[in-house]
């Protein structure tokens, strides 16, 4: 992954995948949650592009996609999201008729993340607001889009996370990781997908009052540098500050050196 700054133009296909168990898990629905469809694609543009051409073409809640290498993935704000085939899950999920804020959407996603890290034997963070890091560094991001017009809106979820990179330690920047490295042993994207989307089905699916009475809590003890002073970006300006926590509508709690405490609801925390 290499959540670049802008978005690049369509590259050139590159060669397949090495064979692993990703593609063979997608084709058995047995290995999904109830009512949920996994559909592979070794190349594409985009997942999110994926979800939304389904969902217009009328896609249940749950139908996912997932691709080996994307042509022109994106991440949060318009970045570019780049994987070298056979390194990563990258994978997007239509969700229909969800109760859950965008916000919180966002939050339980990494979340789960974080769950089924953490399984691995690591102990993953989140940095505020849609990013999974193991130490400093990134290995996840979450990037969740609102769709509207022609029909009852819907929600497309984007998920990236860094698996097998082997000894390829130029494919990421110096801020990313990824499972591999992490665990000291290569981790298996089919079991891997099939562990995330059992814990994301019934985090999407809960009612907006579960965020508030379940989860929050649990996201907020892993939030990555509480109580640490971060370097936030706003735009052309820069804030230096303590993480107090995150509100639980999803503004950053930031405490400034003068003492006031700053709600931030548009940023991003510098690694």
């Amino acid at each position: 992954m290499r959540d670049a700054d802008q978005v690049t133009g369509p590259a050139v296909d590159p060669p397949l995948a090495p064979a692993d168990d990703l593609a063979a898990y997608c084709a058995n629905p047995a290995a999904w949650p109830p009512g949920w469809s996994v559909s592979y694609r070794a190349a594409a543009d985009s997942t999110q592009d994926l979800v939304r051409a389904a969902a217009a073409a009328g896609a249940r809640h749950g139908t996912v996609y997932v691709a080996d290498w994307q042509r022109a993935g994106r991440g949060r704000r318009g970045r570019a999201w780049e994987a070298p085939p056979g390194t990563s899950l990258l994978l997007s999920i239509l969700l229909r008729d969800a109760d859950l804020l965008p916000f919180a959407q966002t939050a339980l996603c990494t979340l789960g993340l974080c769950r089924v890290i953490e399984r691995l034997g690591l102990a993953p963070r989140i940095k505020w607001p849609n990013d999974v890091l193991l130490g400093d560094r990134k290995v996840a991001g979450v990037l969740t889009e609102r769709v509207s017009g022609g029909g009852p809106p819907y929600q497309v979820v984007g998920v990236g996370l860094n698996v097998n990179y082997g000894a390829a330690r130029d494919a990421l920047p110096d801020f990313a990781t990824a499972l591999d490295w992490e665990a000291g042993r290569p981790v298996a994207r089919g079991a891997l997908l099939a562990d995330l989307l059992g814990e994301l089905a019934p985090l999407l699916a809960a009612p907006r009052a579960a965020w508030e009475a379940r989860y929050y809590a649990e996201w907020l003890e892993r939030l990555w540098r509480r109580r640490q002073t971060v370097r936030l970006a706003l735009g052309e300006e820069t804030l230096a500050g303590q993480v107090e926590g995150v509100a639980i509508d999803g503004a950053l709690l930031l405490r400034l050196p003068d003492g006031a405490l700053r709600r931030i609801t548009v940023g991003e925390v510098l690694l």
